[in-house]
């Protein structure tokens, strides 16, 4: 089979396959996101990575082949904010571990990371399925998905108005709410990607990402004003309200162009 010189990665998920010593990649995923990968030993492999117009991350990876058609790894995607400020900072980390079944060319992976991050307690499980088929020699179908269930915490406040003895009419009283919700996100992306013919070194990969997030919302229920229209004057009724994190579907074409330098050989042949 020819040489795939993109197996070390799918879209934006690593393979267990590594990066080979002296290689050198650079990945631009939808302008938005620059990312470059570093071969340092045939087994050990580090990135960096630029989100605009707010994010840096880190992503060093150890490739473990086990036998052919069979590699582990482990590795940590660590990420931060720029330019916010050490207050306002953002920041997560995912250590994960990686398994790839099936041939440089042909292949899927699974994934399993935990997650720690400024917006949320505790640790969190990461899944990641993965997988790569070559349609001929120089296209291939690319694929991932990343998933997590976790618990949000959210901290918010309604007004109930309450009849006030002294005063004879209604007034607001702020409850507060610091509450943890359950919510789910899934994260995906599909491609077509198209290889140079030459060194095969260049790939271009166009197709879709989508962004779920769905789950739990804060309910009350709580005496609101309401205007009577047959009598002109305000009543005040129990009335049950929802608040809290919307669900979220987005639905984005995605291009992503990749070119490597450096050592044409490749151990995950």
């Amino acid at each position: 089979a020819q040489i795939n010189h993109h197996a070390s990665r799918y879209i934006f998920a690593p393979s267990a396959y590594p990066i080979n010593k002296g290689s050198f990649y650079y990945q631009n995923y939808d302008v938005l996101l620059n990312d470059v990968q570093m071969g340092i030993t045939d087994q050990l492999g580090v990135g960096i990575g630029y989100a605009f117009p707010l994010f840096m991350y880190l992503t060093p990876k150890y490739s473990m082949p086990i036998r052919k058609n069979h590699t582990l790894a482990v590795g940590d995607i660590a990420g931060f904010s720029v330019f916010t400020g050490t207050d306002n900072m953002m920041w997560l980390n995912t250590f994960y571990g990686m398994y790839t079944l099936g041939s440089p060319q042909n292949n899927v992976s699974l994934g399993l990371g935990m997650l720690r991050s400024s917006e949320a307690d505790g640790s969190l499980a990461v899944t990641n399925v993965s997988g790569m088929y070559s349609i001929t020699p120089n296209f291939y179908f690319v694929g991932e998905a990343w998933f997590n269930n976790r618990n949000r915490k959210f901290v918010s406040g309604y007004d109930d108005w309450q009849y006030d003895d002294i005063k004879m009419a209604y007034a607001p009283k702020t409850i507060p709410v610091n509450a943890m919700l359950k919510r789910s996100t899934l994260f995906t992306s599909v491609q077509f990607r198209i290889i140079g013919h030459k060194q095969r070194t260049t790939a271009w990969s166009f197709g879709v990402s989508s962004y779920w997030e769905h789950g739990d919302q804060f309910t009350y229920t709580a005496n609101q004003p309401v205007w009577d229209t047959n009598t002109g004057q305000m009543s005040y009724l129990p009335q049950t309200n929802t608040i809290g994190p919307k669900n979220i579907f987005l639905f984005i074409p995605s291009f992503t162009y990749v070119k490597k330098i450096g050592d044409m050989n490749d151990v995950s042949r």
